[in-house]
């Protein structure tokens, strides 16, 4: 469908380009009649590819600079007889799924504890003009945790711990560290992470999707929903 926005002005426009060098040249001929009334079609037609073509360079624009694309869905299940122990059940958009490894050699979803979680990603953005141009945001999940919301207080500095998987391993060359230091050469921005958070309960499933600037986290389902908007 959005190609409609390209092929339709530029047919316009040289429809109009044919008629206005036709009128031109009748014109030219002393054919005032027909040749203006070309001239006039041409121009019309050269008026509407250029409303056209802005148009599509909005529509373009909007689209290309608001593109989203998941990154995970993670659901997650209580543990039974275990106070704030949640099964995390993380699937990326791949459509594989996250298993934690045991003693043993064997695996298992991973558990997670405390009553909010977090997953961060490093993030390498681009310029909008680059964005426009095809060039999308990317991204390398580092990791999910568990933890607890109220885990420091106002009066001192405090110690709180975590849980959680690294989502990565070592990729051998770091893209990242390249991106950083050169990438600005080229439109390219180095964050040095993204993360999203939520609540962390029995049934609760939230989506995981990436923008051209972050992670984002949208609700999984109305239980979902119904947490974030206590937690805002």
């Amino acid at each position: 469908m959005g190609l409609i926005w390209w092929i339709l002005p530029s047919l316009a426009g040289v429809v109009g380009l044919m008629l206005t060098f036709a009128g031109l040249g009748r014109l030219m001929k002393l054919r005032l009649a027909a040749g203006g009334l070309r001239f006039l079609f041409g121009v019309g037609f050269l008026g509407a590819a250029g409303i056209g073509t802005f148009a599509g360079l909005n529509l373009q624009t909007y689209k290309r600079l608001t593109y989203e694309r998941p990154v995970a869905q993670v659901t997650f299940d209580a543990v039974s007889g275990e106070e704030n122990a949640y099964r995390a059940r993380i699937v990326l958009a791949e459509g594989d799924g996250v298993t934690c490894f045991v003693a043993g050699g064997g695996e298992e979803d991973c558990i997670l504890q405390g009553d909010e979680f977090s997953m961060g990603a490093r993030v390498i953005t681009y310029e909008p003009m680059a964005n426009m141009m095809g060039y999308d945001s990317v991204y390398r999940l580092e990791y999910i945790e568990g933890r607890q919301s109220r885990r420091y207080n106002t009066a001192t500095v405090s110690e709180a711990t975590s849980n959680g998987l690294a989502l990565s391993k070592n990729p051998g060359l770091d893209v990242y560290a390249l991106a950083r230091e050169e990438g600005t050469r080229v439109g390219m921005q180095t964050q040095f992470g993204s993360a999203v958070y939520a609540p962390m309960a029995d049934g609760l499933s939230y989506d995981v999707v990436m923008t051209q600037d972050a992670l984002v986290l949208k609700p999984g389902n109305p239980a979902a929903r119904q947490a974030l908007d206590r937690r805002d």
